[in-house]
């Protein structure tokens, strides 16, 4: 395979993985109540089952990749493998490729003619060690689409259980008058109808009667005020003893950056449809986030969700984690140095600059549950690469010396 052919499938590897970065990040909006469970997928279900009895979804997250990566072992070792055999099938080749450029000179077309028969000879290919590393691609981003998918199902579970908080309390401290709970009972059932059962005709039911007593009891402003207060007091209550934080991140559903603890409502409404909730969206979804960033911790109006401390660990790890598996690939049980050809450095220069800047897009931008994703598969990653090293160089080593074996004459043979 000459250089630009490489080259050119190289760009074609990185275009697809830039690709399914960019399908990856472009989500399409889901209903406020209409995306349920069902539309969690497998791995998302998956996550949320774990979620279920470990509770903690920081630590849902890390068990979550340690199982990951349990389950990837075979193709772990399969990648390394690959790769390993493709180095020192280059390293044994590399005397009788030396032979050929003396042999050929300044006629390179012939000298890359002669070196593809001994590839094809020896069994040696560029891309034998692409195919592992495209599957694992595959699979980040199915793992990807998984988190991503079950963090949008929790942010619109958790936002209907504060709007149910508030209107809840809101109406029982309104229909303490015996006056306003004629008109708020009139307008609920009126507005429920025969949907009883339903939690989306509830909470509509819900904001219609308030609507409605606000609307005919102007005189009583200063109550209803008073049970709207205390409609966001119990938010407040409800946010500090439910909401998912983990560590020094007060909510993984939000990045652990400089990001408020509960997002803007043109961020919420990105990636969730909230026409169905009615004219008053906006209105009751920052009412209910002002309530809810008064319990953050740190800064003014809930900013500093958290310390940008998952981010720049990702982002260390994923430059860690490629350039331990380069210095161990570079060297053999005797720590002999594997010589590599220029393409193949070419290509883990590229990769050591390219993952970390995308390590970096999903650590800033996204949730800071999908950060501690990042972390621990890198930090289990640099520990299998060393662990799973010796175990690799005997299989190759064992491989190469029995396909030796097997064409013991093919260097002389050539060579005549």
């Amino acid at each position: 395979m000459n250089k630009k052919v490489r080259n050119v499938l190289l760009l074609v590897l990185l275009a697809v993985l830039c690709l399914a970065v960019f399908t990856s990040c472009a989500q399409q909006r889901v209903g406020f109540f209409t995306y349920s469970e069902e539309n969690l997928g497998v791995i998302g279900r998956l996550i949320s089952w774990m979620h279920s009895w470990i509770k903690s979804y920081g630590w849902t997250v890390v068990v979550f990749t340690v199982f990951l990566k349990i389950i990837m072992l075979p193709l772990d070792f399969w990648q390394r493998y690959a790769a390993r055999k493709s180095a020192l099938k280059m390293q044994r080749m590399q005397p009788i490729l030396e032979g050929i450029d003396k042999r050929y000179g300044a006629n390179t077309q012939r000298a890359n003619e002669e070196k593809q028969k001994l590839y094809k000879k020896s069994g040696f290919s560029m891309m034998s060690s692409c195919l592992p590393m495209i599957i694992s691609m595959v699979i980040f981003f199915v793992m990807f689409g998984g988190l991503r998918n079950y963090s949008t199902f929790s942010s619109i579970r958790n936002y209907q259980n504060l709007v149910a908080e508030y209107y809840t309390t809101f109406s029982q401290e309104v229909c303490a008058d015996s006056e306003m709970k004629a008109v708020y009972d009139q307008a609920y059932n009126a507005a429920l109808g025969d949907d009883k059962d339903s939690e989306y005709a509830k909470s509509t039911a819900r904001i219609a009667a308030i609507t409605e007593v606000r609307e005919k009891f102007k005189d009583k402003a200063d109550q209803i005020n008073a049970a709207q207060d205390k409609g966001l007091e119990a938010v407040r209550e409800y946010y500090k003893n439910n909401h998912e934080s983990w560590l020094w991140m007060q909510n993984v559903w939000q990045p652990d950056t400089w990001a408020t603890i509960m997002p803007e409502y043109k961020e919420f409404k990105n990636t969730i449809d909230m026409d169905a909730y009615g004219a008053s969206a906006e209105q009751d979804y920052n009412t209910i986030r002002e309530a809810v960033l008064k319990t953050g911790e740190r800064g003014d109006n809930g900013k500093w969700n958290g310390l940008m401390i998952l981010p720049f660990m990702s982002i260390g790890l994923s430059f860690l984690s490629m350039w331990v598996s380069q210095r161990l690939e570079r060297k053999n049980r005797n720590g002999e140095i594997v010589q590599q050809n220029q393409q193949q450095a070419a290509t883990n220069k590229t990769m050591m600059i390219i993952m970390p800047l995308m390590m970096a897009f999903f650590g800033f931008m996204y949730t800071g549950a999908f950060a501690i994703y990042m972390v621990a598969n890198y930090a289990i990653s640099i520990l299998s690469t060393i662990a799973l090293r010796m175990p690799v160089e005997k299989f190759v080593e064992k491989k190469l010396d029995k396909d030796d074996r097997k064409n013991n004459s093919s260097k002389a043979s050539y060579m005549r």
